[in-house]
């Protein structure tokens, strides 16, 4: 992986980094002859792409999938390989070890992430889906969690985002019952922001970054922040980042602009 480069691209062609525009990065995956699926090569690769956005440090990132699905979550005849050759537990702590590297890296990002979601979704795809500050499906969206089916266990932090995106109760019910939501469903159930064709996704998701990259930096970067720490801070300390966040705000040109333009307009 070369650092120093504006793009990125793991070995296989099946993640990729580029740059549709100034401080905007859009990290792509590109498997669709095996719907996205997750094996070792794209599970480095989301670790390295991450790695990558870290040190480019993009003001806002848009994920989307190159192929009629999302992701179908982990590679099930690598699974089924490891299991043959005795090997599944070295091959699990390799692919959730990259994975976990992954999904922290993009979570602690101060970019805003809008991801856009076609076709199916399933497993550890979702962590990867969940990192967003914005979700949007297609109508022929699907969220699947399939792992009690399969004997598997949660990864990708599904099960750490999942109850905090919805409740407790709902994350059991998804991962142990209601295994599949449609579009509407996630949606409503607040796993989403918004439904739009499959033909018009990219076009939202592209909307919804330049629309982010039109705001000042620092406004978005503190909104985000105070945001994913509210959950775990107490209202004491988590009013004293608010302070110093508008602090941090206020030294920035574009506060000082918008102030006196809104004052001389009253």
């Amino acid at each position: 992986m070369n650092l120093n480069s504006d793009t990125y691209v793991n070995e296989a062609g099946t993640v990729l980094v580029n740059w549709p525009s100034h401080s905007h990065a859009q990290l792509i995956l590109k498997r669709p002859q095996r719907h996205n699926a997750l094996g070792l090569d794209e599970l480095s690769g989301l670790s390295e792409a991450a790695t990558f956005l870290q040190k480019k440090q993009p003001k806002v990132l848009s994920i989307i999938a190159d192929s009629p699905n999302f992701s179908v979550g982990g590679d099930i005849n690598e699974f089924s390989e490891a299991i043959s050759k005795d090997n599944i537990e070295t091959w699990l702590r390799t692919a959730i070890g990259y994975f976990n590297n992954a999904i922290n890296k993009l979570r602690n990002l101060d970019a805003a992430i809008v991801v856009g979601v076609q076709g199916a979704s399933a497993g550890g795809a979702l962590g990867l889906i969940w990192c967003a500050d914005h979700v949007i499906l297609s109508q022929d969206a699907s969220i699947s969690m399939a792992y009690a089916k399969l004997g598997g266990s949660p990864d990708g932090g599904t099960s750490w985002l999942l109850p905090r995106m919805v409740n407790p109760l709902r994350a059991f019910e998804m991962f142990t019952l209601t295994s599949s939501l449609k579009a509407e469903q996630a949606l409503n159930w607040g796993l989403a922001n918004q439904i739009t064709t499959t033909i018009e996704l990219n076009e939202n998701v592209n909307e919804v970054a330049n629309k982010w990259l039109g705001l000042p930096n620092q406004s978005l970067k503190n909104i985000k922040h105070l945001l994913r720490s509210s959950q775990n801070h107490d209202l004491e300390t988590h009013l004293a980042q608010e302070l110093e966040g508008f602090v941090s705000a206020s030294k920035q040109p574009e506060f000082k602009l918008q102030v006196m333009k809104f004052s001389k307009s009253n």
